[in-house]
């Protein structure tokens, strides 16, 4: 009997080990089909390859001439700072396809890289293939489109991971370079440096200053300072044009598609990044402890910065890869707190971005089904559960240390009473 369960073991765990190979086999050839598609038509990566090339050839004009001289000014073009075009100017040397295809594999990477910080961060490093899986799969209507456009958003979202974790670990300028970059990029990672500077983590704060400073200037070193001068107000006029776009899904956006001027949608948006602001700062003032209740607080920020931004579009929606790994983490884990709020947050965001767009294929019914900002909503439910979360999170935490600190404290008393004798 013993050989015989022994044999089926065996037979068992040979089954298993030759369907992961499948698996694994099959979805490394997937996205491998996907990398070379995303890069064979990529909408975004094709600006920056082109800026990058004109600076190789010694053409500093990166931006629209409509940005300087006023006149109808082209939405798609290069909009991040100058820097950028000279930090891209490697990926010029190569052919386009070439380029492309390596700029999705290091997007590829960075899926990995936050994969494996969540999975530490949550206690949960054995698993990290799963929940870097199931996580995916969750945003996969944001982050094929996100992939599919070959836009730089997914890799600023692993430059600010980069920086919440070496701050967490008491380093100063790789968190202060990597959160530069990011911000340099897209501006809205400004709310990160917000957190950093409300959990009073100033020597990052600063140093981020100091090197945000040093990307914008950095260029002058090869175009001189009055056209580098030149080149930052073409950046920023070009970055503020961005606001107005229609495909804006933040707050503002919603506001602006019932109806209400720019300039009253404008004040309604401020008043409440303002009131949401100071409810979920007093709902958080306690600091986490934990360090996966330091997760959950990133996840917060990162997942805020979608509502309050003036301008989100569709594909930015990829960040929320980040709080999806932290809820699915938290619901690996055994006891997790309001476990029914989580999957809720979860199946909303898989309906609302990937199985609902689905639904409503075509392109009326499409334009009829994005006019109801639901990435907004679900997106406002997801940040709502990972507050409630985060809230009981740090109470528990706070509940344990409590218990220790007395238990510390009686066990002292005997001693001291011994001592005293």
């Amino acid at each position: 009997m013993r050989n015989i369960s022994a044999r089926r073991s065996d037979v068992s765990r040979h089954v298993g080990s030759v369907t992961a190979f499948a698996a694994t086999t099959l979805g490394v050839l997937l996205s491998l089909a996907f990398a070379l598609y995303c890069a064979a038509h990529s909408i975004d990566f094709p600006v920056y390859y082109r800026a990058a090339t004109q600076v190789v050839h010694g053409d500093y004009e990166i931006y629209p001439a409509a940005v300087y001289g006023g006149g109808a000014i082209p939405p798609h073009g290069f909009r991040y700072a100058p820097v950028f075009a000279f930090l891209f100017a490697p990926l010029a040397l190569l052919p386009l396809d070439v380029a492309a295809f390596l700029f999705v594999a290091l997007k590829g990477a960075a899926i990995v890289y936050i994969g494996d910080v969540a999975s530490r961060f949550l206690g949960v490093p054995r698993r990290v293939t799963f929940l870097v899986g199931i996580s995916i799969l969750l945003v996969a209507g944001y982050a094929v489109e996100e992939f599919r456009y070959g836009n730089f958003h997914f890799l600023c979202v692993a430059l600010m991971v980069l920086a919440f974790e070496s701050a967490e670990a008491g380093r100063v300028w790789l968190p202060a370079t990597a959160l530069a970059l990011a911000i340099a990029a897209k501006l809205t990672p400004l709310l990160l440096l917000a957190h950093f500077a409300w959990r009073r983590r100033m020597a990052v704060c600063g140093a981020t200053v100091v090197a945000l400073s040093i990307l914008l200037l950095v260029p002058a070193l090869v175009v001189g300072f009055r056209e580098n001068l030149h080149l930052l107000y073409g950046f920023v006029r070009y970055a503020i044009e961005k606001i107005d776009e229609g495909d804006n899904y933040s707050l503002r956006g919603v506001l602006l598609r019932t109806g209400m001027s720019p300039e009253s949608a404008s004040l309604v948006w401020l008043a409440a990044v303002a009131t949401s602001g100071g409810v979920v700062a007093a709902a958080l003032w306690r600091r986490p402890i934990k360090p996966a209740a330091q997760f959950f607080e990133f996840s917060i920020v990162l997942t805020a910065m979608l509502l309050v931004s003036p301008h989100t579009q569709r594909r930015y929606f990829v960040i929320l890869y980040v709080p999806v790994l932290a809820l699915v983490a938290l619901l690996l884990n055994h006891r997790a707190p309001h476990e029914r709020l989580a999957r809720g947050a979860l199946a909303v965001t898989l309906l609302a971005g990937t199985i609902l767009p689905l639904v409503f294929g075509g392109r009326q019914l499409a334009l009829t089904y994005q006019s109801l900002s639901p990435y907004f909503f679900a997106t406002a439910f997801l940040f709502v559960v990972l507050v409630v979360v985060a809230r009981r999170l740090n109470a528990r935490a706070s509940a344990i240390q409590v218990t220790v600190d007395r238990t510390d404290v009686s066990s002292r008393i005997p001693r001291a009473r011994v001592a005293s004798r």
